[in-house]
């Protein structure tokens, strides 16, 4: 018996289960409000990249120097990468990856092509990354300083009229040197390349990093499609990279121009809720609340933060894309934007969009690992598109130097 005054606890089968199911509710709720303002930083974070990958040792083969890395990381990408000392300067151009057998094992050894890798030895450690070049003249091409709303644009001149300009658009926390890549095969069909800055592109020091997924970025793009027409430009294809897809889409929707002749979307950001869910999930959120947390970054948000309207972003909800002939190239290795993204978008337009698939690349990664399929796809293209201006075949023009 109990003593008198004690109160006997209320062991009810449900008090457990409905408590249990306050607290999930309460966490439900908070977590994404209080996860919001920092996932949206992290988001629209527009700096460098930090990832650093360790150089394990060097030498010299057949009279070239390599360099070694660990065999299964990012150094085993195929096709060509560059490397930046952790400490900055130039970028060192390395040739795809081959394995050697060495008394302490397999080895994954890259052969220096361009550049001077003495500081990234000295380092220990740099960057990689796509980028195999940082000016137009990095890849053989004659070019132009330009200026568009005050911003540092690259004019790449055809040979001939050159009446078709094509607008590359580079990604979130990148430059223009990004789209460099994807010129030559425009250039071979006699276009114009135009290669524009916008506000948070890396190669403008003192500008803000911090993006608004392309919510006021679309400006700028529209003013250089301007630029074009004002000079001379009679049709207009846009490639857009990453966050540059969902800009290139964002202006197609915003300003639309009869001169857009076309879209190639490449590892495009466009379902940002999806690539937010996702990549929460992966870094262990539980999944209830990573599909919350897009739904608030509205919530106190920084001065002068722009609203995101998901709703009203082309590609995030797979409505409201404004219905020109586009293609997309996506890397089936994608870690930062889901491949499967892309099916879906593709899926669910009206008009058929192309997507041709990169096996194993990673996220904007595509011409690397497959250089060649990306240049005889984009010129069959462009000539489904009647845009083809006879300036030779993709075997007469040499890749980077």
């Amino acid at each position: 018996m109990p003593e008198a005054g004690t109160v006997r606890p209320v062991n009810r089968p449900g008090t457990v289960l409905l408590v249990s199911a306050a607290v999930t509710a309460a966490v439900a709720a908070v977590l994404p409000l209080l996860a919001g303002p920092l996932v949206r930083a992290r988001v629209t974070d527009a700096g460098p990249s930090r990832r650093l990958v360790p150089v394990r040792g060097h030498g010299v083969q057949d009279s070239q120097t390599y360099l070694e890395f660990d065999p299964d990381g990012f150094a085993a990408h195929p096709g060509r990468l560059s490397l930046r000392a952790a400490s900055g300067g130039g970028l060192t151009v390395l040739g795809p990856p081959r394995w050697e057998a060495t008394p302490r094992g397999p080895a994954l050894r890259r052969t220096v092509e361009r550049g001077d890798p003495s500081r990234v030895l000295r380092d220990g450690k740099g960057q990689l990354s796509g980028h195999l070049g940082q000016t137009p003249e990095d890849f053989g091409f004659t070019y132009e300083d330009h200026r568009i709303g005050g911003l540092p644009a690259w004019v790449i001149p055809a040979e001939g009229p050159g009446d078709v300009w094509v607008i590359h658009v580079h990604g979130l926390g990148s430059s223009r040197s990004q789209c460099l890549r994807g010129v030559a095969a425009f250039s071979r069909l006699g276009f114009t390349s135009l290669l524009p800055s916008y506000r948070t592109s890396l190669d403008l020091p003192g500008r803000q990093h911090r993006s608004d997924l392309g919510v006021s970025e679309w400006a700028e793009i529209d003013a250089a499609r301007r630029y074009a027409l004002s000079r001379g430009a009679r049709k207009v294809l846009f490639v857009g990279w990453s966050l540059g897809a969902s800009i290139v889409l964002r202006t197609l929707q915003q300003a639309p121009d009869p001169s857009t002749a076309g879209a190639l979307l490449v590892s495009p950001a466009l379902d940002w809720p999806a690539i937010i869910s996702a990549q929460l999930q992966k870094a262990g959120c539980p999944a209830f609340a990573a599909r919350r947390v897009p739904s608030t970054f509205n919530l106190l948000r920084r001065k002068g933060e722009p609203v995101v309207r998901w709703k009203e972003m082309p590609g995030c909800f797979m409505q409201n894309y404004s219905p020109v002939p586009t293609m997309i190239f996506h890397g089936s290795g994608d870690q930062s934007v889901p491949v499967e993204l892309s099916r879906q978008f593709a899926s669910r337009q009206q008009d058929p969009v192309p997507l041709v698939e990169f096996a194993g690349a990673h996220h904007t990664l595509e011409w690397n690992s497959a250089p060649a399929l990306w240049d005889q796809t984009v010129t069959a293209w462009c000539r489904s598109l009647g845009l083809d201006a006879g300036k030779g075949s993709i075997q007469e023009f040499s890749e980077a130097k």
